[in-house]
């Protein structure tokens, strides 16, 4: 009875449908869900150079590397602001100029070649058993490791260790050594010995190694701490020998290397060093002019006083120069010790007859980066009253003193062609070239300006070395002038003319050490933590 009623009941369903003349609807497909879309690639933030790679090749083109050949004479813009500086100043009251020696009046550096020929004639008053006293000053820890700065393997430890083992050696061997040296004969016999090779590549490996280590406070002075024992005299007549040797000799590349033989904790160690120093005929005449019309001629050094001294008188500058500043040991009992000298340590002055005379001012500073303000305003600055009218540079070691006084009106920047954008060297090329590409400075409109006027001169380095008339440097062994370091210099120098800066703000925004983080040109630049500001001293 239930399955006949359902039928029933289905068959009315049925009826009903069709009655109404109405099918059933079909079943609507579901949409075919759309493609997703692929998401656009992030656009990636361009550096400054590469958002401004065109005009930096551009740029770097104007200054490619000239075919000409070039003569021993200043670059014609900087013998112009020397022929303006003198003409303007000369004669002026209280008028002087401050020169760094090492790269700057000389070409390469008279203190690093002193070393070399200090390890090559043995000439030292040094016992063996107090070596290690003498190296191990002021540097850090004895036991880091220093592998990583890619001399040679271990500690400090370990290169005084291997260092006084091949002193001992020979000095018990071949000594006692003394300031005076060996004679050309004994020379010859020492240096057939391997271990004088170990001794001299790794005691001059070891000056760059503590360089690149610590601060300047402790490198500059370490290597004068080898003249422990010597006088003054001795120290100078030391270095008078080398200063005539290496000035008369053409510029060439000499490579140490400690024998492979030797058992040693630091390994075999490779260096290398250029041979030949010298003051050009350029430099000779400049100081010369200088001196005739007037203007006083100091040196500010960061080399040890007796050497410069000496350098000043191998190089025939003596007769016209007023007085130099440079580092100091203390001296006790007559003979240098090794501590640098903070409080009693003095310049030298001109004789008036060919000789030198203690200054009685103390600098009380070191001789170097900051420390030529401070020295300069300790011994020379009371003398006058004032700052230096002209400064001449080649390097961080200098930056300080060439921008921080108000009255200079000229600084001559010699072009080592080998400074970045974290050297003052490579930033002083830089406002040179703007300040006279750009801002069309000469000494006149610069000084009027408020500014002073940034020249750059290129040297030959090689040959017996000389200035030349170019802007751009012949670096050692180079077939090809080079003007600056490398594209970082451009894409500084392009920064400074895209967004035609006073020379202040050039200086002031570029001076100051910055990461490639905090860079407004996306890499590292800046030479020294902390500045006061360009002309910031009254």
């Amino acid at each position: 009875m239930k399955k006949l009623l359902a039928m029933l009941l289905a068959l009315v369903m049925v009826l009903s449908l069709a009655a109404c003349g109405t099918e059933p609807e079909a079943p609507v497909e579901p949409e075919t869900p759309a493609e997703p879309e692929t998401p656009a690639e992030p656009e990636v933030e361009l550096t400054y150079a590469e958002a401004n790679a065109a005009a930096i090749e551009e740029l770097k083109a104007k200054y490619a590397p000239s075919a000409e050949a070039a003569e021993a004479a200043f670059a014609p813009d900087v013998q112009k602001a020397i022929d303006d500086f003198i003409a303007t100043y000369g004669g002026t009251e209280n008028a002087y100029v401050v020169f760094d020696f090492d790269n700057t009046c000389s070409i390469f550096d008279v203190e690093e070649q002193l070393a070399v020929h200090q390890l090559l004639t043995m000439s030292f008053e040094i016992a063996p058993e107090n070596l290690a006293d003498v190296l191990f000053t002021g540097i850090g820890d004895h036991d880091e490791d220093r592998t990583d700065l890619g001399y040679g393997n271990g500690s400090y430890a370990d290169w005084v260790a291997d260092i006084t083992a091949a002193y001992e050696y020979l000095y018990t061997t071949y000594g006692p050594f003394t300031a005076a040296g060996l004679t050309a004969e004994e020379q010859e016999t020492v240096h057939a010995d391997p271990q004088w090779a170990e001794f001299a590549t790794k005691m001059r490996a070891m000056y760059d190694l503590v360089y690149d280590a610590e601060s300047p406070a402790v490198a500059y002075p370490w290597v004068l701490y080898w003249f422990t024992g010597m006088t003054e005299q001795e120290v100078y007549d030391l270095a008078y020998a080398s200063h005539t040797y290496y000035g008369s000799v053409e510029t060439s590349k000499v490579t140490w290397t400690s024998p492979e033989e030797i058992e040693s904790k630091v390994g075999v160690v490779e260096y290398g060093w250029t041979s030949g120093t010298g003051v050009s005929a350029q430099v000779q005449k400049l100081w010369k002019s200088l001196d005739e019309a007037g203007i006083d001629v100091w040196v500010c050094s960061a080399s040890a006083t007796d050497p410069i001294r000496a350098a000043i008188d191998a190089f025939g500058l003596h007769d016209y120069v007023t007085g130099m500043i440079a580092m100091t040991n203390k001296v006790v009992d007559g003979i240098y010790v090794n501590e640098y000298d903070y409080e009693t340590g003095c310049g030298w002055l001109d004789d008036g007859n060919g000789g030198w005379v203690r200054d009685d001012a103390p600098i009380k500073a070191q001789t170097q980066g900051f420390g030529k303000v401070e020295s300069i305003n300790n011994a020379i600055v009371p003398k006058y009253g004032c700052g230096p009218l002209a400064g001449f540079m080649d390097s961080t070691g200098d930056w300080n003193f060439c921008t921080e006084y108000e009255n200079l009106k000229l600084v001559i920047c010699f072009n080592r062609a080998s400074r970045k954008v974290t050297d003052g060297g490579g930033l002083a090329s830089a406002i040179a070239l703007y300040q006279r590409d750009y801002l069309g400075y000469d000494l006149a409109t610069a000084n009027a300006a408020g500014d002073t006027l940034y020249v750059l001169q290129g040297r030959e380095e090689n040959g017996l070395r000389s200035l030349r008339n170019h802007t751009a440097t012949m670096l050692r062994g180079a077939e090809e002038e080079q003007l600056l370091k490398n594209d970082d210099n451009y894409v500084q120098l392009y920064y400074i003319i895209s967004n035609e800066m006073t020379t202040a703000e050039a200086i002031n925004l570029f001076t100051v050490k910055t990461s490639a983080d905090d860079s407004v040109i996306g890499i590292k630049y800046g030479c020294v933590a902390e500045y006061a500001g360009y002309h910031n001293i009254k």
